[in-house]
């Protein structure tokens, strides 16, 4: 038997020599994951032990929000199942942008995993668009975003989806040289757009670029009760902030992708999934599923579905205050 202390709580706790080693091996881990970080340039602030040891909770209690939406999210995941295969028997989607692709959430890939900070390469006030490519060169990506309500199981209508990501060679707008000096000129890849009545809402980009650090990803924020502005922008300032996290594509996905032009003129050192620290805190539910959008090459473009569960009474703070 082992005595634990719990200062949290301010209490002694008698553990077996099991869950001993178990919490060894939890505290091991974050410290390695922290030992990481530390090590690597990120363009994310590296984490501490304790916002690791928090991130951990953050998964646990939103496994168990989206436990209680279970028997929504199967129901939704049954639709999405039935349709695919109603429309894989009719060859491809007939429907065209900016109208999404089908009329309810389709796959049953969900983002469980807590909220991230946004990051260094965030702008606020980004334009209020489906279409964020500009004249960025790459494969076309069509996202269909579904965004769920945790607090009521049910599609979160209105909500704003915005997404931000590096191009084909690993460069953001507005951060030609990992600096802020073009943000009111280069808005390239940066925007996005509200959800329907049913949830989703459908954008284009391009798939993203690697750079050293990161993996492939793209960064999203979930506002509600959001406000615009005259020139066709989201007030980031307005509003709450109800979800900001990462999607991530599979390796077999990247490898293809990266074997071609632009993405083969990157010169920066690969970051693969399995060495991006966000990435191991982020889980499977954070993967982005794919097919082609049209035939079978990547020349069509990808089709992308991911669905994300936000907590719709959350706000939280936007750390960085550049602004378009």
């Amino acid at each position: 038997m082992f005595l634990w202390s719990d200062k949290s709580a301010d209490v002694l706790i008698f553990l077996t020599p099991e869950i001993f080693a178990m919490r060894l091996f939890l505290l091991a881990s974050i410290l390695a994951v922290a030992s990481f970080v530390c090590a690597h340039g990120a363009d994310e602030r590296p984490a501490t032990t304790e916002e690791l040891i928090a991130r951990n909770r953050g998964i646990e209690a939103r496994n168990l929000a989206a436990r209680k939406c279970a028997s929504a999210i199967a129901e939704f995941e049954a639709q999405r199942m039935a349709k695919r295969d109603r429309l894989m028997k009719r060859q491809t989607p007939t429907s065209t942008a900016p109208a999404p692709h089908y009329t309810s959430i389709q796959n049953s890939t969900c983002v469980l995993h807590p909220e991230t900070i946004e990051g260094p390469y965030y702008i606020r006030n980004e334009y209020i668009r489906t279409d964020l490519r500009e004249r960025q060169t790459g494969v076309s990506l069509v996202l269909d975003v579904g965004v769920i309500n945790s607090r009521t199981c049910q599609p979160f209508r209105n909500a704003f989806v915005e997404l931000w990501a590096s191009n084909a060679t690993g460069l953001y707008g507005g951060y030609p040289t990992g600096q802020p000096t073009h943000i009111k000129t280069d808005t390239f890849l940066r925007g996005g757009y509200f959800t329907n009545d049913a949830g989703i809402v459908e954008i284009t980009t391009i798939y993203p670029g690697y750079y050293q650090g990161r993996t492939a990803h793209i960064h999203a924020m979930v506002h509600s009760n959001w406000k615009s502005g005259a020139n066709g922008t989201l007030l980031s300032g307005q509003g709450n902030v109800n979800h900001i996290g990462q999607f991530f594509f599979d390796e077999t996905w990247n490898d293809r992708v990266y074997a071609t032009s632009p993405y083969n003129l990157n010169r920066q050192p690969r970051t693969l999934n399995t060495q991006d620290w966000i990435l191991w805190g982020a889980g499977s539910g954070a993967y982005i599923n794919l097919q082609y959008l049209s035939g079978s090459s990547l020349t069509g473009g990808l089709l992308g579905y991911i669905t994300v569960v936000v907590d719709g009474n959350a706000n939280y703070r936007i750390q960085n205050a550049n602004s378009l």
